[in-house]
């Protein structure tokens, strides 16, 4: 079966069709051929097939450590660099940097601009405006770190406290076209992160991404988050219970953006031991395409694949 997901064609098969090769017959009308919920017994004979299981969606996290120095200490000089770079950009553009309470009118002001960013997106999905209300249900759990030009909003970041989980997450984020060459967003980021560390949380989480980068967000969204000191596990290794598995197959860049990459179980015996285990890397690509920059942090390798235009 061919569905369409926000944009992206997908083939849906069982896991015989994938071991047996039927779903080549779909393969010149799709650009992934995916098992949903496949069975763990299954995931080595789908992996000798040329499909990887995985998370249907992973989650960002880092541990604050006791100081911003001692975090700083531990990424690349490079990527230290980067920060400083956006805090002092931000400084000489006389951008004003806080964290405020999040009201009906800051929430309207962020959407306004979260709308505009996801209209400028190749595949957007404007979850936030969908949750509006949801987020507003829970306000007293919500602060936001705002960057204002003026009067004007022109970067924002929701985030959740969540002291049961001993977590501050980043649920949505969002800044002007012209702020982004200035990686704002690093800016944003790493405030939510100040705050966590402030309130006495553990974790600074940048919420769930869906596993398919060049979908929704492209390859670089995960060397961006990887860059930061962010670690992507499994959505169920942060949230027991939730998240579902997946097998997929690339086949095509028709919707899909080149390179795409998503994050494989590695081959471990077990359900639970692949949901805990260090996650592997799969950059798919039709073209030479240099691989260091997906090589994040706390994934347990990287492996190329190269794409052929079906025969």
């Amino acid at each position: 079966m061919i569905v369409h997901s926000l944009g992206l064609p997908v083939a849906l098969v069982d896991v015989d069709q994938a071991m047996s090769g039927e779903w080549r017959e779909h393969e010149h009308q799709v650009d992934v051929v995916r098992v949903q919920d496949p069975p763990n017994h299954a995931w080595p004979w789908l992996r000798k097939a040329g499909f990887h299981p995985k998370p249907q969606v992973i989650m960002w996290r880092a541990e604050v450590l006791e100081s911003e120095d001692t975090y700083l200490a531990a990424l690349s000089g490079k990527d230290r660099y980067d920060i400083r770079s956006a805090y002092r950009r931000a400084g000489e553009a006389g951008l004003l940097i806080r964290t405020e309470t999040l009201t009906p009118e800051l929430l309207d002001q962020f959407i306004e601009l979260y709308e505009r960013q996801v209209a400028g997106m190749r595949h957007g999905w404007a979850v936030a405006v969908h949750q509006r209300a949801d987020i507003l249900d829970e306000a007293d759990t919500y602060c936001a770190v705002t960057v204002r030009s003026g009067s004007t909003l022109v970067g924002a970041c929701l985030d959740q406290d969540l002291p049961g989980r001993q977590e501050m997450r980043a649920r949505f984020s969002a800044v002007t076209p012209g702020q982004r060459s200035d990686s704002l967003s690093r800016v944003l980021y790493w405030e939510t992160m100040r705050e966590a560390r402030l309130r006495g949380r553990r974790w600074a989480t940048l919420g769930r991404d869906v596993n398919l980068y060049g979908h929704l967000g492209n390859a670089g969204l995960f060397s961006f988050k990887s860059r930061l000191g962010f670690t992507a596990v499994p959505g169920q290794l942060v949230e027991p219970g939730t998240g579902s598995h997946q097998a997929d197959r690339v086949v095509g860049f028709a919707a899909l953006s080149d390179p795409a990459l998503l994050l494989s179980y590695a081959a471990v015996d077990g359900e639970e031991a692949a949901v805990s285990a260090p996650l592997l890397g799969n950059l798919f690509s039709a073209r030479e395409v240099d691989p260091r920059p997906f090589r994040g942090a706390g994934l347990a390798g990287l492996t190329l694949h190269e794409v052929r235009p079906p025969a």
